[in-house]
């Protein structure tokens, strides 16, 4: 079976917490990963860079700006999509997960298919679990629950478009926060059940991700305030942990799913 060239492209802001863990889904699928930094100051670029198949470039806005992350991905997209068979286009709390990404590969480029779609599931831990070198996040934790994530209609089950067959794409458009993308000619997509998404989306308990989210509301650029853009940010203690809360009762362990069944 051939195997194909996979480039992943994501953004980081103070992400060490979640790095460690989010390399070994990386190593299972990319190639190459680059990453765009917008000025982080924890140790978080200290341990990319120690990784030789990823490089950090680094680009500046005014604060978490949507429209400039946007505009980040789009343009990285079309310098490297003559390059490579597969590029993922995700934020750094987004990854995914295959038994055999190179038969899943191989299937999305034998279709001639465009964009890959695969089930997206939410962490909703008690606390952050202790990083292991032979087991991924997911595999240390038992409670996710269905995030709706597509905007697209039919799809809110499935991650955001964000695995793209190159071969059959000239160009890509996407809104701020990656919801709703298009792709030149048209979209055609594989749905598949052989993969999945993880959004670890600060999922380490309800006081790590309030905190979390109040660094980030924080650093929201004066265009996101205008446009309302992650407003959830600002949500109070009592509100998010309520939310948690109601999530974690209707959470599941993603470890029991079959994949491709």
């Amino acid at each position: 079976m051939m195997k194909y060239s996979t480039l992943w492209i994501t953004l980081c802001k103070n992400e060490q917490d979640v790095i460690p863990f989010v390399i070994q889904y990386w190593r299972k699928v990319a190639d190459k990963v680059l990453v765009f930094d917008n000025g982080s100051t924890d140790n978080s670029l200290t341990l990319l860079e120690q990784e030789d198949f990823i490089e950090v470039r680094h680009f500046v806005s005014d604060g978490q700006n949507d429209y400039i992350q946007r505009d980040v991905k789009v343009n990285a997209f079309n310098e490297f999509k003559d390059q490579y068979d597969i590029i993922i286009v995700s934020d750094l709390d987004e990854v995914f997960y295959f038994d055999d990404w190179n038969t899943v590969a191989s299937e999305l480029i034998e279709s001639g298919n465009n964009i890959l779609s695969v089930p997206i599931y939410s962490l909703c831990e008690d606390d952050k679990p202790l990083y292991n070198d032979d087991k991924l996040l997911h595999q240390l934790c038992t409670k996710f629950y269905k995030q709706k994530m597509n905007h697209a209609p039919r799809m809110e089950n499935y991650s955001k478009h964000s695995i793209f067959n190159c071969k059959a794409i000239n160009g890509l458009s996407m809104s701020v926060g990656q919801h709703i993308t298009n792709v030149t000619p048209k979209n055609r997509i594989l749905y598949s059940d052989n993969g999945f998404c993880l959004h670890i989306d600060k999922g380490f308990g309800v006081e790590y991700k309030y905190n979390i989210r109040k660094q980030m509301n924080n650093n929201l650029s004066e265009v996101n305030r205008t446009h309302k853009l992650c407003f959830e940010y600002g949500k109070g203690f009592e509100e998010l942990k309520e939310e948690y809360i109601n999530n974690q009762k209707n959470s599941f362990n993603i470890n029991e799913i079959k994949l491709g069944v």
